[in-house]
């Protein structure tokens, strides 16, 4: 749980949030709560830590669209684009690592487990329930209460911290109606959880090309067409968009790391040849490789 400002602060930076914070609040006076909010208009390729929250879910929430690749305790949660306005609530301790290849504003709000145990009681909760939300969905309720939260100073004045205090109740009263289930059921649901985990690993392991999506869809005993549409929910796009952008992140870490040939790299990374891995760089990045990692080198 997060103690005071200073911890919510070092949170940020341990993981990787260079930029000062655009809003910091918490934690507050009743639900101990506590909300951060940062932004960068500028893309960050390197693999960052998250530093776990045992004593706390963390509902991120992303008010701008961001591209990012996502592993929760060393695996593959997500990869690709993350439409605006949806949130994902982590689960206490999960530790994590991301990058990120777009600019961002995200809201980070850290809910203590106490809070959510006390209120659930109230309505009368059985043990063997957890907070918990599909992959980055979309929430107008949750939108608002978080606008109205950062929007707390002009709303309230010196009494900001209270209004801000009674929004977070409230906001931790609808998560709790609405996105408290059974563990196995939340990762039942659709393509998530485990099986989701288990194809994005599956993608991440493969050096081919191309994986057919039957060959996916096997993995999670779903038909290809189901498999497709299950998975463009889940992760934003179709798997061989997916595939590519993975191909593409892997490029851009092995130009950067050494003096790999480029030939070489294409063929690492799953390109039929160089000329194939050019265009499809160059469609992406806007620059060559040879370009990207010369314009990188100098920045460093």
């Amino acid at each position: 749980m997060i103690e005071n400002t200073e911890d919510l602060k070092h949170w940020f930076k341990t993981s990787g949030v260079a930029q000062p914070l655009d809003v910091c609040i918490g934690p507050l006076p009743r639900s101990k709560a506590a909300l951060g909010r940062w932004s960068s208009s500028e893309p960050d390729h390197e693999i960052r830590l998250m530093s776990p929250h045992p004593r706390s879910y963390r509902l991120s929430l992303m008010l701008e669209p961001l591209e990012a690749r996502i592993w929760a305790n060393n695996t593959p949660l997500w990869g690709g684009m993350i439409p605006a306005n949806r949130f994902r609530i982590c689960p206490p301790g999960e530790q994590g690592q991301w990058s990120r290849v777009s600019s961002c504003d995200i809201v980070n709000i850290f809910i203590p487990v106490d809070l959510v145990d006390q209120l659930g009681s109230l309505r009368g909760d059985d043990a063997g329930t957890t907070l918990g939300a599909r992959l980055f969905v979309q929430d107008r309720m949750v939108l608002d209460l978080v606008h109205k939260m950062l929007d707390t100073d002009a709303m309230a004045g010196p009494l900001a911290r209270e209004a801000c205090d009674g929004l977070m109740t409230s906001l931790v009263c609808y998560l709790i109606e609405h996105y408290t289930k059974p563990v196995e059921q939340i990762q039942a649901s659709g393509l998530a959880g485990v099986r989701l985990r288990r194809v994005l690993k599956h993608i991440a392991d493969s050096t081919a090309e191309s994986l057919p999506n039957a060959e996916l869809a096997a993995l999670c005993g779903m038909s290809a067409a189901h498999f497709s549409r299950e998975f463009r929910s889940a992760v934003g796009m179709p798997p061989h968009q997916y595939m590519m952008k993975l191909r593409l992140a892997r490029a851009c870490a092995a130009l950067l790391a050494d003096e790999t040939r480029i030939v070489d790299i294409a063929g690492d990374c799953g390109f039929a040849d160089a000329s194939h891995f050019s265009r499809a760089f160059s469609a992406h990045y806007g620059v060559s490789p040879t370009a990207f990692r010369h314009q990188h080198r100098r920045n460093d």
